[in-house]
């Protein structure tokens, strides 16, 4: 991408993907600051909802790559499809932050920071900026949404075409970078962390 095409895309995305980049961070601050208790993480409530997923996760199994793509994939697209009820794109980036950021400070606080580090980090820095790329493009679409019915309203034209183009040109960056982030849990997360498989 060009510095003219770069600068075009920030203009037209920058202000959705700084919303969206600001409610994952504050979803992650509210995890973080979440008291956690003395109690093992793996006791929490939220690793019993979560418990359900982790049978399906088998390390360096390329099946795995499929399945966390398909579950990263639902997250993002009722961020993007499910624009028209405005509150999804902020509420998928809040809950998903505040998982990240008790998960993250609970293994911090009970174990060690450098371990939270690898369990998160190697694919966390593709999965977090794809939930944010596909929630921006929710919010993009959502909001062009309310425009085109605001203008209808007034009996003026408000094309949206390009503006539904524009935000599934995001969604399919988040596509790329989850599929990205499947893979580094898959092989990466697993191989930092130490594990070998029996």
């Amino acid at each position: 991408m060009d510095t003219t095409r770069l600068r075009l895309f920030l203009k037209a995305n920058g202000a959705y993907l700084l919303v969206a980049s600001c409610f994952l961070l504050l979803g992650i601050l509210f995890g973080i600051i979440t008291p956690k208790g003395t109690e093992p993480v793996a006791n929490d409530p939220i690793s019993g909802v979560l418990e359900q997923w982790v049978q399906f996760y088998v390390p360096y199994n390329p099946l795995t790559i499929l399945f966390l793509f398909a579950k990263n994939t639902l997250t993002a697209g009722m961020s993007f499809f499910l624009a028209p009820i405005i509150v999804i794109p902020p509420g998928v980036l809040l809950l998903n932050g505040y998982v990240v950021g008790f998960f993250g400070s609970a293994i911090a606080e009970q174990q060690s920071l450098p371990l939270a580090f690898l369990a998160l980090a190697p694919h966390g820095i593709f999965e977090m900026p794809a939930l944010v790329f596909a929630a921006a493009g929710g919010l993009r679409f959502g909001i062009a949404l309310y425009r085109k019915v605001a203008h209808s309203l007034k009996n003026i034209e408000y094309p949206i075409r390009s503006e539904f183009m524009g935000a599934l040109q995001l969604f399919f960056i988040s596509m790329a970078l989850l599929l990205l982030a499947a893979v580094m849990e898959t092989y990466v997360t697993p191989y930092v962390l130490g594990y070998v498989p029996s």
